[in-house]
């Protein structure tokens, strides 16, 4: 499985960010061609250190031809414009092979 992976730094405005990300964003994202698995979740570091990250959420693709058309295509471009419009803390964002080691 390939992935898309989306680091958001904390924002200055959470709330604002939450709802932006659930009501926009991800009806965005959810257009994007060959996407098989979407997920998104908020962090925690243990311990109660602070988190290097305020979200992070995965695009899944089944296979390398699916990530790369998926990275070339117009939604990923309108996706990818559309983060500077709600991630005031900024994101990281990599591509990886993921291999499942159980499960």
């Amino acid at each position: 499985m390939y992935r898309v992976a989306v680091c958001y730094g904390e924002p200055t405005d959470p709330a604002a960010f939450d709802e932006y990300y659930s009501k926009t964003h991800t009806p965005i994202a959810l257009t994007i061609p060959g996407l098989a698995r979407f997920t998104a979740g908020k962090c925690e570091a243990p311990g109660g250190a602070p988190a290097p990250y305020y979200m992070v959420a995965n695009l899944y693709f089944d296979t390398e031809a699916d990530l790369q058309k998926a990275l070339t295509s117009p939604e990923m471009a309108k996706a990818g414009k559309d983060v500077a419009n709600f991630a005031t803390g900024g994101a990281t964002i990599f591509t990886q092979e993921e291999e499942v080691i159980l499960g």
